[in-house]
């Protein structure tokens, strides 16, 4: 692929974020691309056996109608290898078919190939799954007719390094849309002192504000694990997901307000809310039912911190003051303001810190200190 395609064929990939109509610009320059006689992008309710096209080049009106009980016919090896081969990242071909059929070209002797694929000239695959979620998939997958050549390796590399583009703004733009639906402000959010955080019933984080971003890379009583939200303590697991659980579920009134989970963690307080997002039907994945988490934190007023950061470590008092405002939730900002200093005076006193501490960033610095103040004084 040329470069210059490839670049812009990439911008187009991310401009789908905000403009979703753009999915049609990026699937006519794959075909520039990677010459090919289709091109399509769509998701896969695999639960109900249909299609949910968003973009499509080169498939006639009628085809659609026929490809849900085409695609989803049980000798289709595609849907038989699903598990296996519907996965972000796994490139699909024909050739790599085979080989997981051990040689047998089962795909040619399909209905899905013989009543789909073969009437419309088609008969080589490039594809790829960008999202797998809740039983849908969005794919990808370009086709070539019999008489030009199967995809080569470079072009499957090619479309490698742009799936993953495409992974990369699809997964944007849905958290987007959800961010969206659910009624939120994103930048209201972001100016907030407190953490909040947009969950679903599984815990994973739709959206994260400033603040609770920093309480999670501290570390603080909440941590992130593999997206979702987790607590630093396993006993406490139970009891923020009960919290979620209730605020999600259809039966709760939205005006009632949901018994708070206190986490601690040394002298540090969580006290934890949780009230129903409103969620649209959205424009790529299901409706999804979402929970608004609001994390307030309490100061820490354990007497030792400043002596502890001034003897033990050997900070100056512009420093302690600098510590004492992290500690207390504050981003590096908001704890400059609060210890009477400029942006860039607390970035160096924090490096100096960091040295003092033997730490190498904040969230160690903080649960350091954290682990410190826990101890017997």
């Amino acid at each position: 692929m040329r470069a210059d395609l490839e670049e812009s064929l990439t911008d187009t990939v991310y401009r789908t974020v905000f403009e979703p109509g753009a999915w049609a610009d990026a699937m006519r320059l794959a075909a520039e691309a990677f010459p090919s006689n289709g091109q399509t992008f769509y998701f896969l309710d695999k639960p109900t056996g249909r299609i949910r096209p968003v973009a499509l080049e080169g498939i006639a009106p009628r085809w659609l109608l026929e490809f849900d009980a085409l695609y989803f016919a049980p000798d289709n090896p595609w849907i038989e290898l699903s598990e296996r081969l519907h996965r972000p990242g796994v490139v699909r071909t024909n050739e790599r078919l085979h080989t997981f059929l051990r040689g047998d070209e089962a795909l040619y002797r399909s209905t899905y190939y013989n009543e789909w694929m073969r009437p419309q000239d088609f008969r080589y695959t490039l594809g790829n799954t960008l999202l797998a979620e809740e039983g849908v998939v969005a794919n990808v997958t370009l086709l070539r007719s019999p008489d030009m050549p199967t995809f080569d390796r470079s072009e499957v590399s090619a479309f490698e390094r742009l799936s993953r583009h495409m992974t990369r703004a699809l997964r944007m733009a849905v958290r987007l849309e959800r961010a969206e639906a659910s009624g939120l402000e994103m930048s209201a959010l972001d100016a907030l002192p407190h953490g909040v955080a947009l969950v679903d019933a599984d815990l994973r984080v739709v959206h994260a504000n400033r603040a609770m971003e920093a309480l999670l890379r501290a570390g603080i009583g909440l941590r992130l694990r593999e997206g979702r939200l987790s607590t630093t303590s396993a006993q406490t697991l139970p009891h923020l997901r009960a919290l979620v659980a209730g605020a999600i579920s259809p039966m709760q009134d939205a005006a009632v307000t949901r018994p708070a989970v206190l986490l601690r963690q040394g002298t540090i307080s969580l006290n934890l809310q949780a009230t129903p997002a409103r969620v649209d039907a959205g424009r790529y994945l299901p409706r999804r039912a979402l929970a608004v988490l609001t994390v307030t934190r309490t100061e820490v007023n354990d007497p030792a911190a400043p002596g502890l950061l001034r003897q033990h470590y050997g900070c100056t008092p512009s420093e302690v003051r600098l510590v004492l405002g992290l500690l207390n939730g504050l981003n590096l900002r908001h704890a400059a303001q609060a210890a009477g200093t400029t942006y860039e005076s607390a970035r160096t006193n924090l490096k100096r810190v960091f040295i003092k501490v033997g730490v190498q960033s904040q969230s160690q610095l903080l649960s350091r200190l954290l682990r410190d103040l826990s101890m017997p004084h």
